[in-house]
């Protein structure tokens, strides 16, 4: 038996807690130039607290953890940083 794999596999693992569930199918929140930006993905395998993405994603792409239900393409995203020690004075 024969089989024809493709060349090269591109997928990337991703917090299954970055997905959103939508009439338009699953997308994840991306963050591009200052903005969000919606894209749709496809899911290859679900590990429980994390996904694979095969499709839809780079593995360079800002990912927006937890993200709103009110969010939509080209809303302004602020990145914050959150003080090193847990503790701010």
């Amino acid at each position: 038996m024969h089989l024809k794999l493709p060349d090269e596999t591109r997928s990337v693992t991703i917090p299954s807690n970055t997905l959103i569930f939508r009439k338009e199918g699953l997308q994840v929140g991306l963050v591009r130039n200052g903005k969000a930006e919606l894209v749709p993905v496809k899911i290859g395998r679900d590990y429980g607290n994390t996904v694979e993405i095969v499709s839809g994603l780079q593995p360079t792409d800002a990912i927006i953890v937890d993200p709103s239900d009110s969010l939509v393409t080209g809303l302004p995203v602020h990145l914050g940083n959150k003080p090193a020690g847990g503790s701010s004075r």
